[in-house]
């Protein structure tokens, strides 16, 4: 067993150099991974994934040393075909290759991969042949060919922004480190691998001492590639601390320190990220013409990330065509939008069947209009909703026999999603004997318990969990998102939405709509009715703020007109109250009726790990640094580390503390380290010894004092004779103290 463990160790030099090789081919394969695996934890369990990736390395381990490149390459290969056949055959719309080619292009120019619906399965299907392929390579110390690999998957998840900066600078990091020290792997193939010895204490085969151990040719090498790793690590660790802002060609901002609650919520965007604080814009955005005030609805978010929401699906042309209405009764609304600003978006009341107007626009994948451009001022469009008819008790009626589409699709949560929160839930909604009573619950416990205000602090980990747990005021993303996950928690299908309330009353079937009227609310599936509002945030402190700003602004600016130069006045009080999503068949607005309400368990006491008390809330902890932070904190230390290699920095220093500060050991180490600190001394005054010099001679030529001879015949001693005493160590190392002083 001994001379098999032996010969595999003189056939794989397990170098230092090699070591942080394939270290930093780990790291470079690890971004994308880390990327994977976030798609995976989001859209549902990640274990499979953590499976398969486990495999891939076990057998990229397995076969490196007995499968040649070409086949590796093969396996490779089949290993992504085999993975995207699986991909297209439970795709569920055809053609699938059509699907897959179209996908593949939007993902190559930026969109998400969290906006394809079976973004779990793609996951599953690509991550085997990059993890196999470069860890075969890293094995087989074909290094560039192993960084090709992971190089290619961080570019791809690069080009989809599913690889955020700090992702991506790992990577390239990795990349980078993996090339450079597979390089010293190379150069050091031939080096001495007794890595005990100093380069200035080996001797040649035959006894005679070298002069030193370097490789002038290894040294350069070397050099070379700590500068370039000096230059890809400082340069993508100081760029990472720029902030890096998203470009539109629509801006929602008001000139104000902080971010709008409109430009928080859209941009007739597939995406939305959960901010911090925010401020209103009083702008106004659209003149509308209805009979009745609506939620004016832009769209909605069905994928939850943890910390923002994703639209998924594709747009399809609306050529005229009627769009199916609600499962049940409805009833038709017509609504006349007029643009009063550059915007980019078409509200409606939901559902809406029908569009005429400009610009073109494409049906949505949750079943709304969206526009193909951009609306410029004057320009106006007309829609006809079919608005849900429905009662508390048909609701109620309703039941949970949800279609698998459907379910798969609305109740997805990220698996990070804490326990805690389906248990909160469980615990409010006891007495709830339906979809409909839960949601009701939830609506009213959170407008209840929750405060409204636009300045607060964004969570660092899952928004709904923080807001739940650990928030006491929040704005309507907040509540909206807490609410969704928190109704999926319970199996019932819900979903985020988007759009403006109904705006300001200025004349009997006219509305204006502001900014500040961008809201968040809930939508929820009731099989054979449809998606039913619902709105956790309290109406009364968000109108009261809105109405706030508006006098704000006119007393600031000239009266603000629309249309054809009609000043905005009120025609009555603003309505404050929530439009009912219910309705009663002769259309007449109604509310529920008796409806349970939250258990008393979870107003006193809560539930298990959660701290709710107000010493809790009272309690102060100094905030940690983010992982972001801590990751660019320490990629920047390595880039000055390797910064300072390449200048020397480190190894003068070195060499400082080892020359003025000797510890003691034992007589033979003190007398050889107190020789060779007084003839690093010499070799700076003077010369360096020549090879095949030996010590004599070395001291005649540069006519060397007693003091040096004197410690050299003690060194001569102690390598010839075998044997020093404590009193001989103390006086080598006086003298060599005394040699250092000087210098």
């Amino acid at each position: 067993m001994s001379s098999v463990v032996e010969r595999v160790r003189r056939r794989v030099p397990w170098s230092q150099s090699r070591m942080l090789a394939l270290l930093a081919a780990a790291l470079a394969i690890g971004a994308p991974l880390r990327t994977m695996f976030y798609l995976s934890d989001v859209v549902g369990d990640p274990t499979l994934f953590l499976a398969l990736t486990a495999l891939s390395l076990v057998g990229a381990t397995l076969l490196a040393r007995v499968l040649r490149p070409p086949l590796a390459v093969g396996v490779g290969a089949v290993l992504f075909a085999g993975g995207l056949g699986a991909y297209i055959l439970n795709l569920s719309t055809n053609p699938a290759i059509t699907e897959l080619l179209g996908d593949t292009a939007a993902l190559l120019t930026g969109r998400s991969l969290l906006q394809i619906a079976k973004v779990r399965l793609w996951v599953l299907s690509f991550a085997p042949a990059p993890v196999f392929l470069t860890w075969y390579f890293a094995l087989r110390r074909w290094y560039v060919t192993a960084t090709l690999a992971a190089g290619t998957a961080l570019a791809f998840f690069a080009l989809t922004t599913d690889a955020g900066v700090v992702t991506t600078l790992l990577g390239v990091v990795g990349i980078a480190a993996t090339i450079g020290f597979g390089t010293l792997d190379t150069l050091s193939a031939d080096e001495p691998t007794d890595l005990t010895k100093r380069p200035d204490a080996m001797t040649d085969s035959d006894g005679t001492e070298r002069a030193g151990g370097d490789n002038d040719g290894i040294d350069a090498g070397r050099r070379a590639v700590l500068e370039q790793l000096a230059a890809i690590i400082v340069v993508p660790a100081a760029l990472s601390q720029v902030p890096i802002t998203r470009d539109s060609l629509l801006s929602y901002d008001d000139g104000s320190d902080g971010q709008t609650v409109e430009g928080s919520l859209f941009d007739a965007g597939e995406s939305l990220s959960v901010q911090g604080s925010i401020s209103l814009t009083p702008e106004i955005r659209y003149t509308v013409e209805s009979e009745e005030p609506r939620y004016w609805r832009v769209t909605s978010y069905d994928r939850y990330t943890g910390n923002g929401w994703v639209r998924t699906g594709n747009p399809t042309p609306y050529d005229d065509q009627r769009l199916d209405s609600p499962e049940g009764e409805t009833r038709t609304l017509r609504q006349e939008f007029r643009a009063e600003s550059t915007i980019g978006t078409v509200p409606a009341a939901w559902k809406p069947v029908r569009y005429s107007g400009e610009p073109s626009v494409s049906v949505s994948s949750e079943g709304g209009f969206q526009p193909d451009g951009t609306l410029s001022t004057g320009d106006s469009y007309e829609v006809r909703s079919e608005l849900l008819v429905a009662t508390p008790d048909g609701l109620r009626a309703a039941g949970t026999d949800y279609d698998d589409a459907t379910i798969e699709l609305y109740t997805q949560l990220p698996d990070s999603t804490p326990d805690r929160v389906a248990e909160r839930t469980a615990i409010l909604t006891a007495n709830a004997e339906n979809p409909y009573e839960t949601a009701l619950v939830v609506e009213r416990w959170l407008q209840d318990s929750k405060g409204y205000s636009l300045d607060v602090d964004r969570p660092d980990f899952n928004v709904a969990d923080a807001f739940l747990f650990e928030m006491d005021e929040g704005y309507c993303v907040y509540f909206a998102t807490t609410m969704v996950t928190m109704l999926r928690t319970q199996g019932i299908p819900a979903r985020m939405t988007v759009g403006y309330t109904s705006g300001q009353r200025i004349d009997e079937n006219q509305w204006v709509v502001r900014g500040l009227n961008s809201h968040a609310w809930v939508e929820v599936y009731f099989p054979d009715q449809g998606w039913v509002q619902f709105d956790p945030t309290p109406s009364g402190p968000r109108e009261e703020i809105r109405q706030q700003r508006i006098e704000d602004a006119s007393s600031d600016e000239s009266s603000p007109t629309v249309g054809d130069g009609n000043p905005v006045e009120q025609y009555t009080p603003s309505d404050t109250s929530t439009p009912a999503p219910l309705t009663e068949t002769d259309g007449t607005e109604t509310g529920p009726t008796e409806t349970p309400t939250a258990t008393e368990t979870d107003t006193s006491t809560g539930t298990a790990g959660a701290s709710d008390t107000d010493e809790g809330r009272g309690l102060r902890l100094p905030e940690l640094p983010s992982r972001e932070e801590v990751t660019l904190g320490v990629v920047a230390l390595l880039g000055i580390a390797a910064g300072a290699r390449r200048s020397g920095l480190s190894e003068r220093a070195y060499r400082a503390v080892w020359l003025r500060y000797q510890r003691r050991v034992d007589p033979e180490t003190d007398v050889e380290r107190a020789f060779q600190r007084a003839m690093h001394v010499l070799a700076i005054e003077h010369r360096s010894r020549k090879s095949g010099e030996t010590v004599r001679a070395y001291l005649d030529a540069i006519e060397a004092d007693n003091r040096v001879r004197r410690l050299a015949a003690l060194r001569e001693r102690l390598r010839y004779g075998g044997e020093v005493s404590e009193a001989m160590a103390d006086e080598a190392v006086e003298i060599a103290d005394e040699i250092v002083s000087e210098h």
